[in-house]
């Protein structure tokens, strides 16, 4: 299947959430991705939902205010509220069919608070979220502002990018990275530097025994910057319908690094939902 044509969800005369959505064939699962606070449709659209959309899968990617094509206004606060409640409007919005939530990093959580507001999904995948809140996190979220702030987000990937990376990934990346000529600062408006600065009011203390449908959790072994092996343990333990997938040779971004088995793995979970008739 093609992919669908981009199109705005208008929230009012200043504000509109660019998507793009394409519906599954034969009753099959739309895959909802929701991003992390750096990605865009661009992520998606570029290897992953096309691979879905030959297998007959649905698709629906979006970008947050302040993400990619979406249009914000002066008084949009791009903070995790209101991505959360953003969410929430585009699913009622677009209804994509069987829909199956896949939260990249951060994206996860918006997942799981998107659902317990009482976002519709027949499932959850939630690919290197899990984390406990604390100092590690309150620390990583001041460190991304500051970082953003002195020298945008090449500096940001280039300072974390060997503890979120596998080896292979590094070797790709280098020749283009740590740029001789240096950074640039972005400014305080840049609508990334807001999102970063907006981060840390999100709420990590999720209530995980809560979030009751099929889920599907993917894990990195090279991602050393957010992951806690115990702290994903004790999660783990809380979630009452999960299954699990842990990339022994892959980081933080498991869509980019290993796209091919990425989607091997949801296609897996949307069969055994649809096995199970919950998909």
């Amino acid at each position: 299947m093609k992919q669908g044509d981009p199109s705005f969800i208008e929230i009012d005369g200043e504000n509109a959430i660019h998507v793009i959505h394409t519906s599954p064939r034969d009753g099959r699962a739309t895959f909802v991705f929701l991003n992390s606070m750096g990605a865009s449709t661009a992520v998606w659209e570029d290897r992953i939902a096309p691979l879905l959309r030959t297998k007959g899968f649905g698709t629906l990617s979006f970008d947050y205010r302040g993400q990619g094509r979406s249009r914000y206004g002066a008084a949009a606060r791009l903070d995790p509220d209101e991505i959360i409640s953003d969410i929430g409007f585009t699913l009622t919005r677009v209804q994509p069919v069987n829909p199956i939530l896949v939260g990249l990093s951060i994206g996860g959580l918006f997942a799981v608070r998107s659902w317990l507001n009482g976002a519709a999904a027949d499932a959850m995948v939630l690919v290197n979220t899990l984390r406990k809140p604390g100092a590690q996190v309150d620390w990583i979220n001041a460190l991304e502002a500051r970082l953003i702030a002195m020298g945008g987000m090449p500096l940001v990937l280039d300072v974390l990018r060997p503890v979120l990376s596998g080896c292979d990934q590094l070797e790709i990346l280098r020749p283009s990275h740590l740029p001789a000529e240096g950074y640039t600062p972005w400014p305080p408006e840049h609508p990334r530097r807001r999102l970063a600065e907006g981060v840390h009011m999100a709420d990590w203390g999720v209530p995980w025994a809560r979030l009751s449908i099929p889920t599907l959790v993917l894990t990195g072994l090279h991602d050393r910057l957010f992951r806690i092996q115990n702290d994903v343990d004790d999660i783990l333990a809380l979630i009452p319908d999960v299954q699990t997938v842990v990339y022994p040779d892959g980081g933080h971004s498991l869509h980019a690094e290993h796209p091919q088995r990425f989607v091997d793995d949801l296609v897996a979970f949307a069969g055994t939902l649809a096995a199970k008739g919950t998909g």
